[in-house]
């Protein structure tokens, strides 16, 4: 029975620099029952009032003045635990380290507390520049179970810094798991992490599956960026993958810079796209990205600006004939025409025809039927659409839709003259 009321190990896990326990682990970690001496009573309640009030120095004379009546496994485990929550209080490292053994060579902790215990002790020993104990602490942590993930975490950072990238690949992977079984959201550092890793050990499934939940969680400027810039080097052998990409980094307001600016404009251009090359130029000079006395981008400008309006001209009989066409050819060219001009009902109507008739890239029209739905506001329908594009187009579709779903049903559209300003960094 219990003799003498104490916070308990979880408590003393919580207080101080340690981080806390997981709130499953908090629920398994009942408080034992033991039966203190009489010396040792007397000695922690003198602790307890000390540390009430602060005085850590009082509290560990009378922690070891106790410590010299130790009798029974109660007396060392109480000692053990109130050394534990002084040490924390005063961040004294080696005195962590101290009652953390001692903690777990005592048979009164549960097997869910002892795997804390090495977590704790890991990151104590990584703290002081010790990654072998460290990287010790914690596997073993893992080998009695825990369920923490930030213990997978830790173990994952010191994996890659011995060059383990598979390993570490593993570790995220398992604290992943973890945290998402216990339906905490997952921190932005962690997926950052992950990508990183993942990228070292060049398995790209990976990466893309982390920058998408990365995107879904938080849809920054920096994590759209970075996240559509690394997959364009993906799919550097398909020029129209890549300028749909750069259509998304439009659509989500994410061009920054010069750089940015000019790419685009010089992606369209080479694809075959003018009205959304002029209109990137339009608005990189509105926002001041784009220097309107520069001779490069003034001849861009010129060139797609002849190139769009000799385009518009013949848009409607073009229209006209690809309705009564044989094959889906033309209506997928009229499609490409009202897209690459923002009229996105348009779009969608003959990227339908295009599929219909047959006789094109079904893979294409469809991703490019998606993003016009999307940016048009018919997100549900997009969704639909882009879930069924699949091949070396899925990847791209998939960003698309992780756009689509960040989107309110008929948004206002939006167009590359729209894009933010706030990030006034060059550089592409």
């Amino acid at each position: 029975m219990r003799m003498f009321r104490t916070a308990g190990l979880a408590a003393s896990l919580m207080s101080g620099i340690c981080l806390a326990m997981p709130a499953a682990a908090q629920e398994q970690a009942a408080a034992p029952s033991y039966e203190l001496s009489r010396d040792v009573r007397q000695a922690a309640q003198q602790a307890q009032l000390a540390i009430a009030q602060n005085n850590f120095a009082a509290a560990s004379a009378a922690l070891n003045q106790a410590g010299a009546a130790v009798q029974n496994d109660g007396d060392r485990y109480v000692i053990a635990t109130m050394q534990l929550d002084v040490a924390n209080r005063t961040f004294n490292q080696a005195a962590q380290v101290a009652a953390i053994d001692a903690l777990i060579a005592s048979p009164m902790v549960s097997e869910s507390e002892r795997a804390e215990l090495y977590y704790h002790r890991g990151r104590i020993a990584y703290n002081s520049g010790d990654n072998n104990a460290a990287q010790s602490s914690l596997q073993t942590a893992v080998q009695r179970g825990s369920t923490n993930p930030r213990t997978y975490v830790a173990l994952a950072s010191l994996l890659q810094q011995a060059r383990d990238n598979a390993g570490a690949l593993a570790a995220v992977d398992q604290a992943f798991q973890l945290q998402q079984t216990a339906a905490v959201p997952i921190p932005e550092d962690w997926y950052r992490r992950a990508i990183d890793i993942a990228q070292r050990v060049g398995d790209q499934g990976k990466v893309a599956q982390w920058y998408y939940a990365l995107l879904a969680a938080y849809p920054t400027v920096r994590n759209w960026r970075d996240a559509l810039r690394h997959y364009r080097t993906t799919m550097a052998a398909d020029p129209e993958a890549v300028f749909d990409l750069w259509r998304l980094q439009a659509a989500t307001e994410t061009l920054t810079g010069e750089g940015d600016y000019l790419a685009f404009a010089q992606a369209a251009n080479s694809a075959e796209h003018p009205g959304e090359a002029t209109r990137a130029i339009e608005a990189g000079r509105g926002n001041s990205m784009l220097d309107g006395r520069n001779a490069e981008i003034a001849a861009l400008a010129r060139t797609t600006g002849q190139a769009a309006s000799s385009l518009r001209g013949r848009l409607e009989s073009r229209a006209t004939a690809a309705r009564s066409a044989a094959t889906g050819a033309e209506a997928m060219a009229v499609a490409d025409a009202y897209l690459d001009f923002g009229q996105f009902a348009e779009a969608a109507e003959f990227y339908r025809l295009a599929v219909e008739k047959g006789g094109i890239d079904a893979q294409r029209a469809n991703l490019r039927l998606g993003i016009a739905l999307s940016q048009a506001g018919d997100v549900a329908t997009a969704r639909t659409t882009l879930d069924g594009v699949t091949g070396p187009l899925g990847g791209v579709a998939r960003y698309w839709t992780v756009f689509a779903n960040t989107r309110p049903a008929q948004a206002p559209v939006m167009t590359p003259a729209a894009v933010s300003t706030s990030d006034n960094a060059t550089g592409g």
